[in-house]
């Protein structure tokens, strides 16, 4: 058993300390004192009640939390990356750092966020994994790139992990499957179906695996769990708040109303703008993304997302 400190308590950092604590020791640290007591006092996510959390202790002190820890999971929003690993490294002792997050910062991948601010490799965790489904024991199968023995230890019965060495391809995959989750989104908030839909996945697993190669990724990742696996379940998914804010972009509301309904962090509205930041400076051709950029931020008409 190894002690596992998570950092972050929504709704994902709550499913992976639940399906880790199976065969693993787990600290969380919280951010929020409603969050903490949700968690210390009645045993449950706040944001997903039906993940139970026992046997699991929880701390409003990040110091606490990274002295107990012999592998630290980042899961917060991939905003606060930066700052989460300013102010981890101010304990940090050579702990195992695993990042869950997905997202970008300009044509920064996150795992050289974590390289400048602590100066340590970290190893990824990404693919198809829903909270809610994992915190249902669901069979879940993501993959991991980094330390290898890092498989064996976060692996168990219904939560099952295996090895890719595409550190670059990981975390591709895993930000920009958002992005397009948001267009697929939006094709169903105009009314289209699924043949419409289904363009759309296509269109947008070829614009990630060009951003990914021109990165240094593998063409082969794209079409594993963490590519075309990970897009697939959140591009159909209702239970996806990138799926839900593209519906409702296709409906017309507006960003503040969007945010308010479905929740300050929604990743693929950000990452969209990491995208649109690495086609111009490397000239890809990716029309399905650069519409979508258009459509949010420069109001451009929606219907422009099929082209």
């Amino acid at each position: 058993m190894k002690n596992i400190g998570i950092i972050g308590s929504g709704a994902f950092g709550c499913a992976l300390a639940h399906t880790f604590s199976k065969n693993n020791n787990i600290i969380m640290w919280s951010f929020t004192e409603e969050e903490y007591n949700s968690i210390n006092n009645n045993h449950c996510c706040l944001s997903v009640p039906s993940i139970k959390l026992n046997n699991i202790k929880v701390s409003l002190n990040l110091e606490e939390v990274i002295n107990s820890s012999d592998i630290i999971v980042l899961v917060t929003p991939s905003n606060t990356i930066r700052k989460m690993c300013q102010e981890i490294k101010k304990y940090y002792n050579n702990q195992d750092i695993l990042l869950a997050s997905k997202g970008m910062e300009n044509d920064k991948l996150l795992s050289d966020v974590i390289k400048e601010e602590i100066g340590v490799n970290s190893s990824i965790i990404m693919g198809p994994s829903f909270a809610e489904e994992i915190g249902e024991d669901l069979p879940t199968f993501v993959e991991l790139s980094g330390n290898r023995d890092l498989v064996e230890i976060l692996n168990n019965d219904i939560f099952k992990v295996s090895y890719n060495n595409d550190l670059i391809g990981l975390q591709v995959g895993g930000a920009l499957k958002n992005v397009v989750t948001v267009a697929s989104g939006i094709v169903e908030g105009l009314g289209y179906k699924v043949n419409t839909s289904s363009y759309i996945i296509t269109e947008g697993l070829k614009e990630i695996k060009e951003i990914g190669i021109k990165l240094g990724a593998k063409e082969s990742t794209f079409y594993g769990l963490s590519g075309l696996g990970d897009l697939y379940g959140t591009s159909l998914s209702n239970k996806s708040r990138n799926k839900r804010a593209g519906i409702l972009i296709g409906q017309g509301k507006d960003l503040e109303y969007i945010y308010s309904e479905v929740g300050t962090t929604i990743e693929g509205l950000d990452t969209v703008k990491d995208a649109k930041y690495l086609i111009d400076k490397y000239s890809l051709d990716c029309p399905l993304i650069n519409n979508l950029y258009e459509i949010i931020y420069n109001n451009k008409e929606k219907s422009s997302i099929i082209g």
